[in-house]
């Protein structure tokens, strides 16, 4: 399980489904500067493994991302909007 109050990404082995961010407008350089630069994360309700991953790029652009925890220090990245 992924201990999101002290998220380090370099921990941490990063996925993206980069087709599905790209369709919204989303690279994957964009979700590493949302968790360099501070996030807020939300569980997810109905997926156990899914959280709602809040934040800003560096040029102030808010994205809600979604991310799955796989374990072991393996998350992916599988969609985003901005916000």
């Amino acid at each position: 399980m992924v201990n999101w109050t002290r998220f380090d990404p370099n921990r941490y082995d990063i996925e993206f489904n980069e087709a599905k961010l790209a369709v919204r407008d989303i690279s994957p350089a964009d979700v590493m500067q949302v968790l360099w630069n501070g996030i807020h994360v939300i569980r997810d309700k109905k997926y156990r493994n899914r959280y709602r991953v809040l934040g800003r790029t560096d040029d102030g652009h808010p994205l809600e991302l979604i991310a799955v925890d796989f374990g072991k220090r393996r998350i992916r990245f599988i969609t985003g909007w901005h916000v």
